[in-house]
């Protein structure tokens, strides 16, 4: 996916007109009814959201009153300058380029636009199920350590947070979930994993990998019996 050179507004300029403004993210998803997983993808850099999103963005803030054309970015250089009590001088050519180190990772090329949108936005749910989850109190059981109610819990945390392993890993490129074909039953781990993310995006997203059928442990070939027998 190619990035414009121009963005109708960027990351830093979205968390200072919020800051501005006193918003949280949560306010601005809830009365800009833009997705929320665009929205704190882009405002951390891991991502550049369609064109359609940003100038829905910047056309909320500019409802708000805020006014881009005003907005100066000011760089460390000129931060230094004011703390000095240095008259600022306009900065031209190479000093307008700063390099920027970032830790960040690539979306594959294999991956449509949608599909990664339809992938951060699960990965999203997750984490605020995760974070429900995680502050709901444990219920001991009768017969056992904890109630059923408390064990299903625990499945499904551990459940999204696999998923969101395996949705970060498609969006490197690697899938290692295969589709399970209608009707057929499980017969691997593989199969079972499928069968369980069936309503993910994993079961969608992505190349499939071959799927490699394991043979029952009894069923031995005749080579490995005669195995070292010349």
């Amino acid at each position: 996916m190619r990035i414009p050179q121009t963005l109708p507004i960027n990351a830093e300029q979205s968390r200072a007109a919020r800051f501005q403004l006193g918003l949280t993210q949560a306010n601005v998803i809830e009365e800009s009814c833009l997705p929320g997983h665009k929205l704190k993808n882009f405002e951390t850099g891991r991502f550049v959201p369609d064109m359609p999103f940003l100038e829905g963005l910047r056309d909320y803030y500019n409802q708000k009153g805020i006014d881009f054309t005003e907005t100066v970015t000011v760089t460390t250089q000129a931060t230094d300058q004011i703390q000095a009590g240095q008259q600022q001088t306009p900065a031209h050519g190479g000093a307008m380029v700063r390099p920027v180190s970032r830790m960040c990772f690539y979306v594959s090329d294999r991956v449509e636009p949608e599909a990664v949108d339809q992938t951060l936005g699960r990965m999203d749910g997750n984490d605020d199920r995760i974070a429900a989850i995680l502050q709901s109190p444990l219920k001991g059981g009768f017969l056992s350590t904890y109630d059923e109610e408390t064990e299903a819990k625990q499945r499904e945390l551990f459940g999204a947070m696999a998923e969101n392993y395996l949705l970060f890993r498609i969006l490197q490129g690697r899938n290692i979930v295969s589709a399970m074909p209608a009707g057929v039953e499980p017969v691997t781990h593989a199969d079972l994993l499928a069968t369980f993310f069936a309503t993910s995006p994993i079961a969608i997203v992505g190349s499939q990998p071959q799927a490699t059928k394991v043979m029952p442990d009894e069923a031995t070939s005749s080579s490995d019996l005669e195995g070292g027998e010349e």
